[in-house]
């Protein structure tokens, strides 16, 4: 039956099969094998975009963020895309809960920076020049400033003095990422109290105003955490912004399907001054609102002139003077990289971070790797069981190492091989063995029929394993359109290793027969 066990490694579909694996080989041995976070240690964000986009949108918000992060200072971070609404932000290694939380701060911002006066909107970010936004730290003795300045264009600089005419010593209120149609949920006790009272309100309810916000204050007399949520009922609003302290008013919130914007205590306490000479009061700072400052404009800049050259300030917190360092540092990356990136096409909504240890993605791997060539083990002692003949043997042998190695070269050529793909791997292997199980089958049971009997049964065994890959086509495709990366990655693997198999196998035992079987 056969001219030689070994024969149909020379022909040319089977040299075209091992001209692949080595171009693998080759392009792992320069390229090195890249494996996902649960392999090597670090922390994802993942980020959800509010609804579907487009491609085009998708591009725009992944260079957004990528060039957030690396204004930021960060080094080796991978920002990907999965599927049409989910982003996710890697960092190679694990890093402390502080600066993951400074990392997410930056990624949860819309990036919208606007400059209002008197309720007109005087500039917004689209006016920035790229490449512009610069630090500039100020200290006097104890006191530390954080600065963040910019250039704008010639048609921000003419909105901005149009909007300026005629409003001297007004406050030019600088906001990032304004809050808007929320009830803000604050407590007398956060006002400065040598100030009015009035007055203090007065200010707080025209800076929130700007962005249709209402204030509801939780410590009047007589308010209850259940008249508080009645108050934001009747103010038509389905947003609250509160400290996340307020467990309890929370929960009440929620019951009555209100969206919370949780902040800490601090960003809750409005910095409001006094206008001197002036007379009257203004804030000057809310971050619970998004308000970064809001300095006095010149009267020299209230006469239509044309200025292109901006900045940020505001007063940088600390118990001591280098914590204040510290402090005004933080609060010019996050600033500066927010607006370099520029405003996020669409609104998003971020994850939990999950950290692995480096030492726990290494346990991983080793296990990984262990599994997988015990399972390949286990299946070929079987399959060796069953067949005995070498060649038999040889043909599944060649099939699935090849598949494998050329598999996992594409997989970590256009992404990582995380934990989703090698079980897609695992998976493959599995469906492999059996195609080659049909294919020996078809042709043993008809050994002694010769070259048209072996063909017309390989035929056969060819049309059962297509039929089976279009049922896993069928079956699995939906999947690939989940949000969830790990059912993306699993089914992305499994379905290209099922076509990389059967055509690896066609070509395999159309040229076993040739070789092995004569007219």
């Amino acid at each position: 039956m056969t001219n030689s066990t070994l024969s149909w490694l020379a022909d040319k579909r089977v040299l075209f099969v091992a001209v692949l694996v080595v171009a693998s080989l080759a392009l792992l041995y320069l390229n090195g094998m890249h494996f996902g976070l649960e392999f090597t240690g670090g922390t994802r964000i993942p980020i959800t975009l509010e609804k579907a986009v487009t491609k085009a949108t998708m591009d725009d918000a992944l260079n957004t963020i990528k060039i957030r992060v690396t204004k930021f200072g960060l080094s080796q971070v991978v920002v990907r895309s999965v599927g049409d609404q989910q982003i996710y932000v890697e960092l190679s290694q694990s890093t402390s809960p502080e600066y993951i939380s400074q990392v997410q701060t930056i990624l949860r911002s819309e990036g919208k920076f606007e400059a209002i006066i008197d309720g007109q909107v005087a500039l917004t970010g689209e006016h920035i020049v790229s490449g512009s936004v610069r630090d500039m730290a100020e200290t006097s003795g104890e006191n530390v400033r954080w600065g963040v300045a910019f250039v704008i264009t010639q048609d921000g600089a003419k909105q901005f003095s149009n909007a300026a005419y005629g409003k001297g010593n007004y406050p030019v209120n600088l906001f990032l990422d304004r809050t808007e149609e929320s009830a803000i949920l604050i407590k007398e006790s956060y006002i400065n109290s040598s100030l009015s009272i009035g007055e203090a309100k007065s200010a707080m309810e025209k800076v929130a105003g700007y962005g249709n916000n209402a204030v509801i204050y939780i410590d009047a007399s007589g308010m209850t955490p259940a008249g508080a949520v009645d108050a934001v009922i009747a103010s038509n609003r389905t947003r609250a912004t509160v400290s996340s302290n307020e467990t309890e008013l929370i929960a009440l919130l929620k019951a009555r399907n209100i969206t919370i914007d949780g902040k800490d205590d601090a960003d809750m306490v409005p910095e409001i001054v006094s206008l001197g000479s002036l007379g009257g009061v203004t804030v000057n700072q809310w971050p619970a609102i998004g308000l970064l400052s809001a300095p006095t404009l010149s009267p020299n800049l209230a006469t239509g002139q044309s200025v292109q050259q901006f900045s940020i300030e505001g007063p940088a917190k600390g118990a001591t003077y280098q914590d204040k360092q510290i402090a005004a540092t933080a609060e010019m990356k996050k600033i500066r990289s927010i607006l370099s990136g520029g405003a996020l096409p669409v609104g998003i909504e971020l994850g939990s971070a999950i950290t692995v240890p480096p030492s726990l993605g290494r346990e991983f791997l080793k296990y990984s790797a262990i599994g997988m060539i015990a399972a390949a083990l286990i299946v070929f002692l079987i399959v060796a069981l069953r067949y005995r003949h070498p060649s038999h043997l040889l043909p599944l042998l060649f099939i699935a190492a090849s598949q494998m190695i050329i598999l996992v070269s594409f997989m970590t050529a256009v992404g990582t091989l995380d934990l989703s793909t090698i079980a897609g791997l695992f998976g493959t292997l599995g469906t492999s063995v059996d195609y080659q199980i049909v294919m020996t089958d078809e042709l043993i049971g008809k050994a002694s029929g010769g070259k048209d009997e072996a063909k017309r049964r390989l035929e056969k065994a060819g049309y059962i394993i297509t039929r089976d890959v279009s049922i896993l086509l069928v079956v699995m495709m939906p999947l690939m359109f989940s949000n969830i990366v790990e059912i993306i990655g699993f089914v992305t693997t499994t379905l290209l290793g099922s076509v990389l198999g059967i055509t690896i196998t066609l070509l395999t035992y159309n040229a076993v027969i040739d070789h092995q079987y004569k007219d």
